[in-house]
């Protein structure tokens, strides 16, 4: 009955379309007014306790050392790396839209900018050699999900520290299943241009003299995420020192080589990135007091009582928690839906002995297709606001694009190896 009225409260507040942080907080607090006599400074100690962890400081690096590429010419050196790499092969804008989404959504870690961004590169290309309309809004808006899933995450992050794992492993396990899901929309792209003839005006011979001159332009941006990552994994930093080291490389690059970024530039940066932290940090502590609300409650451990009963094997199990991810995902905002659900299906998912970085990588992939699953899809009402189409006729267009993300997602529940090898080869097994 408790955890009943809980939710019910929790519901009620995102159907009045409260923002997310305070409908946390606030069942929260209710929860513990009705359900405990706890003093309310337990409150204030718990947004604290949840605030007070030296991870949490990699995530402004992180997004500053994305604004700054993509302000500057990193970004766009990157993805024109992608178009010379491809653009000999059918469907080579689409694949390209694929690479590039891939690229700057792991650099921004924003899908939103991501559709933004690209979508406002590849559109105009796409419709200038007769690509359909709908093909391209589904696939670009489809792609920025990769920037959840290949590193660096903020999503993972917050997933990894929620459930008490090991952030470099997680990201260590998003390479794989972020690859494996590019190959599959570039298949669909290559399928589909060839298919209907898409885009024969686009396709250009390989140029090795073109691809190496572009491989140089990106050599920078390349040397940075190599510096990135392998710092973390030889363990000369930590992943918080790692952001501080790539963010100072990036702006150095960015301020004195390609000499792109003013002072002016980077002062509005540092603010804006100050200021999406700063909402992450809120929701965190906000979506805290619910989340010792339910460990205090013994909640996980009532509803693990429950699953026994319904739920035999840890096959039935991982099929439950796909489907409860695509549907929380579609209404409830990343961070929130991580900081609530991690904590109540965690210890259920130890219990069937689940790799718990294997779990973590799906909360991750199946929250993000949240974002393109319709009615409540963020990204679709962000692509008809950059395309001012019919909202029916992207839900339309990106439905091809769902249906290999959904098998994607069962694909990686059910092979575990595809999260673990990663992590198991640069840090050893767990």
């Amino acid at each position: 009955m408790e955890s009943i009225v809980i939710l019910s409260i929790l519901f009620a507040l995102l159907f009045l379309r409260i923002p997310i942080y305070i409908c946390l907080y606030l069942t929260g607090v209710l929860g513990l007014w009705i359900f405990t006599s706890m003093d309310f400074i337990f409150v204030a100690q718990t947004i604290l306790k949840k605030l007070d962890n030296f991870s949490l400081l990699c995530i402004p690096f992180f997004i500053l050392m994305g604004s700054v590429m993509v302000r500057g010419k990193s970004a766009e050196r990157l993805v024109h790396l992608g178009w010379k790499t491809v653009s000999w092969l059918p469907g080579g804008l689409g694949i390209t839209a694929v690479i590039s989404s891939g690229v700057f959504g792991a650099i921004s870690g924003s899908a939103i900018s991501t559709v933004v961004t690209i979508g406002g590169v590849m559109f105009p290309h796409m419709d200038k050699f007769k690509y359909p309309k709908d093909f391209s809004v589904g696939l670009v808006t489809s792609a920025a999900i990769l920037g959840i899933i290949i590193p660096p995450s903020i999503i993972m992050i917050i997933c990894a520290l929620t459930a008490g794992e090991s952030v470099v492993r997680l990201f260590a396990a998003g390479y794989v299943p972020g690859i494996l899901i590019m190959i599959l929309l570039s298949i669909y792209a290559w399928f589909e241009a060839r298919r209907k003839g898409m885009g024969k005006e686009a396709l250009e011979p390989f140029d090795l003299k073109g691809f190496l001159v572009a491989a140089k332009d990106a050599f920078l941006g390349i040397f940075t995420i190599l510096v990135l990552f392998g710092g973390i994994y030889s363990g000369a930093f930590t992943i918080t020192e790692a952001s501080v080291v790539a963010c100072v490389l990036i702006i150095i690059i960015e301020m004195v080589i390609y000499r792109a970024v003013t002072l002016k530039d980077l002062k509005e940066l540092i603010i804006s990135s100050g200021v999406v932290s700063g909402g992450l940090c809120i929701i965190v502590g906000g979506a805290g007091v619910i989340s010792e609300y339910i460990i205090l409650r013994e909640i996980p451990q009532k509803i693990l009582e429950l699953a026994m009963v319904h739920i035999p094997n840890a096959s039935v199990y991982l099929a439950f928690t796909c489907v409860v991810l695509l549907i929380i995902g579609t209404f409830m905002d990343q961070v929130g839906a991580i900081m609530i659900l991690v904590p109540i299906m965690m210890p259920i998912a130890n219990h069937f002995n689940i790799d718990p970085i294997h779990y973590c990588l799906l909360f991750s992939v199946g929250l993000g297709i949240g974002y393109i699953t319709p009615p409540l899809g963020l990204l679709l009402y962000t692509a008809q606001a950059i395309t001012r189409l019919d909202f029916i006729m992207i839900c339309r267009a990106i439905m091809p694009s769902v249906i290999i993300y959904i098998i994607s997602l069962f694909i990686l529940a059910y092979i575990p190896w595809l999260s673990t090898v990663v992590p198991d080869l640069l840090l050893g097994p767990m």
